[in-house]
């Protein structure tokens, strides 16, 4: 399961950027920034020095991917933005649960849950807060 989610994590960023541009016009490269521009070729390098085997893998995850339910997969994108917005340690912490039980025990998840909630909820009040001021 760890290694699956790694993988599939890898092949999503390596993977999405590229076929979001490639899918656009050719002049699409144009448009771009540097910084895009420089990623989108960092990525293309990285795929390119990965063993075939791997590859092969990444596309099936990939294929995998796409075949999940357009509702499924915005939730896993949903829950992977929740994660990275946690603070460093914190996000240390659950990836360590996650990797020592393979799984996040129910628990977990609903404190899981909780926390990300309240860092919403303490965003919206800082907003309104601002909002207030002007």
């Amino acid at each position: 399961m760890k290694r699956t989610v790694k993988h599939l994590t890898l092949g999503l960023l390596l993977l999405v950027p590229l076929l979001g541009w490639a899918q656009q016009p050719p002049e699409r490269w144009r448009y771009l920034t540097p910084d895009e521009k420089e990623q989108v070729q960092r990525n293309y390098e990285r795929w390119r020095t990965l063993p075939p085997k791997e590859k092969e893998h990444l596309r099936q995850e990939w294929d995998r991917w796409r075949g999940l339910p357009q509702d499924r997969r915005d939730e896993i994108i949903r829950r992977f933005d929740e994660l990275r917005q946690l603070p460093p340690q914190e996000r240390r912490e659950w990836r360590e649960r996650f990797e020592n039980r393979r799984e996040l025990s129910p628990q977990d998840k609903k404190r899981l849950r909780e926390r990300l909630q309240e860092k919403k909820s303490d965003r919206s009040r800082d907003r309104d807060k601002e909002r207030d001021r002007e």
